[in-house]
């Protein structure tokens, strides 16, 4: 967390002194910082998925019911650092917009979690 913050903090003032002379490039290079910092959660994310993973297995939780919770989880974060983005950029309809579109996918992702809990509902 603490190289995290620190990578973000560098970016912050880079980006700020580079939006005074060139705000195109700034745009790029805040693109470029979010997805190195992205980077440095990797890691700890894959050893998030596999402790669900395990925790999954233990309980005897078919895997097929955590991938929608990936998926919606991966939505939700890539419609929330797009939208801020766009924000950043003075873009406030485009960004409520991208948070609709989260919202949608997320609430797709979450179909197969619904048919099965209705299927269950129904053999009971």
């Amino acid at each position: 967390m603490f190289r995290a913050c620190a990578f973000a903090l560098i970016c912050l003032i880079v980006l700020t002194f580079l939006r005074q002379y060139s705000p195109h490039t700034a745009v790029l290079a805040g693109l470029s910082a979010c997805v190195g910092l992205l980077t440095l959660l990797a890691p700890p994310l894959w050893q998030l998925m596999d402790f669900c993973r395990r925790l999954a297995l233990g309980a005897g939780l078919d895997g097929e019911l955590l991938a929608p919770l990936y998926k919606g989880v991966g939505v939700a974060l890539c419609a929330r650092l797009t939208a801020e983005l766009c924000r950043d950029q003075g873009q406030r309809a485009l960004a409520a917009k991208v948070e609709l579109c989260g919202a949608v996918c997320g609430l797709i992702c979450a179909l197969p979690l619904l048919q099965r809990a209705l299927s269950l509902a129904g053999a009971g």
